[in-house]
């Protein structure tokens, strides 16, 4: 067993021609290690990729009301020595804020040894124990929590496996999903809302606000 750390806009704005690259790079299994130390230089296409598959999901859930955004950096520390997470995209709601990110690793995907971990088991039956990505979210869910209180807001991590290479135990995380799997969970999450009785979030003040937290970020020098 090995241990591995692997450290919005509309979609009608975006470019028609990024649209068949931004597919490959999220669908494609095949990186190299050279390609995956230059992760950090291609999470803008991977994160837009993802923008594109995801935000037809919740749009049709929020009957066009959600905003979803894609590249998002946070400021979750500031004056420490890691100050912001990136996130790839969030997707903003009447009934809560998601925290989504993109992983592309290659073999099934089971539970590790604590909630924090996943191991996966590749096709001569290795396995290999990473970080998982609901862990390594949980600053910006941290962050967005406190936030937002004054909104009441619920906030959660969704992770979104890549569509090659990969599949999912039945028993992993609940936000652990492949991309097929998002519409059932939204709509659950939208149910469990629902369910308590209270107002839709006002999703374009909710929009505006971490927007502004966001620009107050790139603004502080």
């Amino acid at each position: 067993m090995r241990k591995h750390n692997q450290d919005g806009i509309p979609t009608h704005d975006l470019p028609n021609e990024t649209v068949s690259g931004a597919d490959d790079s999220f669908s494609h299994s095949s990186r190299t290690r050279k390609e995956a130390t230059n992760g950090a230089k291609n999470r803008p296409r991977v994160s837009r990729a993802l923008l594109m598959r995801i935000a037809p999901i919740f749009q049709h859930a929020c009957d066009g009301r959600a905003h979803v955004r894609h590249s998002i950096e946070l400021e979750h520390a500031p004056g420490t020595k890691n100050p912001t997470t990136q996130v790839d995209c969030l997707a903003i709601t009447p009934f809560g804020v998601f925290v989504v990110n993109h992983f592309l690793w290659t073999g099934l995907v089971k539970p590790g040894t604590n909630e924090d971990e996943l191991a996966v088991v590749d096709d001569r039956g290795d396995v290999t124990i990473h970080t998982s990505p609901l862990r390594r979210a949980k600053p910006a869910v941290r962050h967005l929590r406190l936030v937002l209180s004054q909104h009441e807001c619920p906030v959660e991590s969704i992770a979104v496996l890549g569509e090659a290479g990969g599949s999912l135990h039945p028993t992993v995380p609940d936000g652990v999903l492949t991309l097929p799997d998002l519409h059932y969970f939204v709509r659950t999450r939208l149910n469990r809302f629902r369910a308590t009785h209270r107002r839709y979030l006002e999703v374009d003040n909710l929009a505006s606000h971490i927007d502004w937290l966001c620009s107050r970020g790139r603004s502080r020098p």
